[in-house]
């Protein structure tokens, strides 16, 4: 039964319009939901923008809701945007009783199985075979892999452009924060899945105290509004599998990301990689330093690439952190225009 005018009225009004919704169907039986705002023809290169959300996100990541929505931002300028839910996120298949699936994937499935899926299902409704990838944290990370992986295998990704936004490799950093907790990955092993969206909505009522305190893991509070982490973290988390925690684990205590599946070393093969590049940081992102950004930066064998740093010696009002990159009160004025003329220059 669809919902009552009233309560589609208020969805609107709190989530923004729905965008058309497609399915592509993986390698290995699972639904890959993407969501479409269709673009005016013409428009730059004519290619398609292809969203991927970070690690325990969905859609809502780089969609969310109101004047936060980086999609809809950048679709009022004419683009087709197209954003991803890789598998167990939003709207895409997630394991349940009453299926075979499980929470035992990695990064490597997102990458072999769910990218592949997507873009072809995106190239088949466009017609288009290239398309601009923007990929928020693992979302930048699912790209480096993604071109890595079709360079290994002699195939063209069919990325026009990169642009990743604090997507790190693991390998130049330090994570003062981030190595203690790492320590405690083999207790993973006990948990059936990571109910990291489940509780989330929680945090909400103690927004204020979590956004001064802990929060400055995620962002710097100076750049986050309360009300609108109050409404992002009842719709973006995602439960997640102790699999894939534990892949990520493993990244940051040996400094390197990778080896994946079929002993793959992405951060050993960034230089493999030569699509357009635009790599962006924050001065004071806890989760992604700088120094390792750059590095990253460094490594890519890209004939254009670019890292961009947002800060006050950047001129911006704030330092930036992790999700203010995107999900920031300014990010719509400081940060999103930079992404943009990248895509419009490729």
């Amino acid at each position: 039964m669809a919902p009552l005018p009233p309560l589609r009225a208020l969805k609107r009004a709190v989530l923004g319009p729905d965008p058309d919704r497609y399915t592509a169907r993986t390698s290995d039986g699972w639904d890959i939901a993407l969501h479409r705002y269709p673009g005016r023809a013409g428009l730059g290169s004519g290619a398609p923008v292809f969203l991927c959300h970070g690690l325990g996100a969905n859609r809502f990541n780089l969609d969310a809701p109101g004047e936060l929505s980086f999609a809809r931002w950048l679709n009022a300028a004419g683009y087709d945007c197209w954003i991803v839910e890789l598998r167990g996120a939003g709207m895409s298949s997630k394991p349940r009783l009453t299926n075979r699936l499980r929470y035992t994937w990695n990064f490597d499935d997102y990458v072999k199985r769910d990218i592949p899926a997507a873009l072809e299902l995106v190239r088949r409704e466009t017609g288009r075979h290239d398309v601009h990838w923007v990929g928020h944290s693992m979302g930048g990370m699912v790209a480096y892999g993604y071109a890595i992986q079709c360079a290994r295998d002699g195939l063209d990704p069919g990325l026009r452009s990169i642009t990743a936004v604090g997507s790190p490799s693991f390998v130049k950093s330090g994570y003062r924060v981030l190595d203690k907790v790492v320590k405690l990955r083999k207790l993973l092993k006990l948990l059936p899945r990571v109910p990291y969206g489940g509780p989330a909505f929680l945090l909400a009522p103690g927004m204020p105290i979590f956004k001064e305190t802990f929060g400055r893991i995620f962002g710097n509070p100076r750049n986050l509004s309360t009300i609108d982490l109050m409404k992002l973290v009842c719709v973006v988390p995602s439960d997640l599998p102790p699999t894939l925690i534990e892949q990520f684990a493993d990244w940051i205590a040996e400094r390197g990301f990778g080896p994946g599946e079929h002993k793959t070393g992405y951060a050993d093969e960034l230089n493999r990689i030569v699509v357009p590049s635009l790599i962006v940081a924050g001065p004071v992102d806890v989760i992604t330093p700088p120094s390792d950004l750059r590095h990253v930066h460094s490594a890519l064998s890209s004939p254009e690439k670019r890292f961009e740093l947002f800060g006050k010696s950047t001129g911006c009002k704030e330092d930036y952190g992790h999700i203010d990159l995107i999900l920031g009160v300014r990010a719509r004025e400081e940060v999103w225009p930079h992404i943009r003329a990248w895509i419009d220059a490729h």
